[in-house]
């Protein structure tokens, strides 16, 4: 981690992650733990303190504290990066038959709010998968949790059910493990720009020191150019709310929870996880096989209204 990677010509601020005040003095402290450089942080907040920035930004007279311009609600429309995870509850209902001039038609869920249960996938252009890694919303696990997971899960617990960045660094090992890159077999690894992935000093000492180069895709563009939407989700809710749906019926009285999740998961996962959804998924954007031109000026039309000349 250098001071090239944030304010190089290839920075975070140039492909939208600039870093916050919060950011740098988090940072300050990791590089500090890292290096076992003596210092008077904050060590409950992990944090560098006021005085310490005052002294950085008095030494780098060439940064600035610049306030970034909004994103206008038709970009973030347009571009958008949907939640990958999933919850006890149907995000949607399957059609069904109802009789002509009903007004209300309802169906059977587990219950009004569910809890988000963050499942990480990764997927290759060659049709490879990842076991995948699931986090639920607790304080401590428990075994029965990961009853019928997909073979090879790997799970992780927080209150929030959200990715943290101790947890994606474990998870990280846990792709080196498989993907296993050499200094004669690299690995490109393409992530969204989660701040568990832009700024976790852990993990980029750790993909450069074995063999793998990260390249982040543009704030609010997946549904465009991340593989894992374009071919692999879609399918994959789908198949999870059939599985639920199944579920209710097949028990009636019965609510789905986090116990029922990585059986459910488990069953959809396998339904979703083919070869052929993975390699489309990076022909449709363009990646593998690399073609600059895969998107038309008709994909743009919903973005002219916000773009500046």
């Amino acid at each position: 981690m250098s001071y090239e990677d944030f304010y190089g010509p290839n920075n975070c601020l140039t492909i939208f992650y600039g870093l916050t005040i919060t950011n740098i003095q988090t940072l300050a402290y990791e590089l500090a733990e890292k290096n076992n450089i003596s210092h008077n942080f904050n060590t409950t907040k992990k944090i560098a303190g006021k005085d310490w920035v005052k002294g950085f930004r008095k030494h780098h007279l060439e940064i600035t504290l610049r306030s970034p311009g909004a994103t206008s609600s038709a970009r973030a429309q347009a571009f958008n990066r949907p939640n990958t995870g999933l919850t006890t509850v149907k995000s949607k209902c399957s059609n069904i038959l109802a009789l002509k001039g009903r007004r209300q038609v309802g169906s059977l869920t587990s219950v009004e709010r569910g809890l988000l249960s963050t499942i990480l996938v990764c997927k290759s252009a060659g049709g490879h998968f990842i076991p995948p890694m699931i986090i639920f919303p607790r304080v401590r696990m428990k075994t029965e949790l990961q009853d019928s997971a997909p073979p090879g899960t790997i799970f992780h617990y927080h209150p929030s059910g959200w990715m943290q960045l101790d947890i994606f660094t474990e998870w990280f090992q846990h792709f080196l493990n498989h993907a296993k890159p050499t200094a004669e077999d690299h690995v490109l690894l393409i992530l969204d720009g989660h701040m568990t992935h832009t700024r976790n000093v852990y993990f980029i000492d750790l993909a450069r020191n074995n063999y793998t180069t990260v390249v982040y895709l543009p704030p609010y563009c997946s549904h465009k150019f991340q593989p894992l939407d374009v071919s692999f989700m879609g399918p994959l809710n789908t198949y999870y709310v059939q599985a639920i749906e199944k579920f209710l019926r097949n028990n009636p009285g019965r609510v789905v929870t986090q116990f029922q999740v990585s059986k459910i998961f488990g069953e959809t996962y396998i339904k979703a996880v083919t070869p052929a959804t993975a390699i489309n998924g990076f022909k449709k954007c363009g990646i593998v096989p690399l073609d600059p031109n895969i998107f038309e000026d008709t994909d743009f039309i919903a973005t002219q209204t916000t773009d500046i000349f």
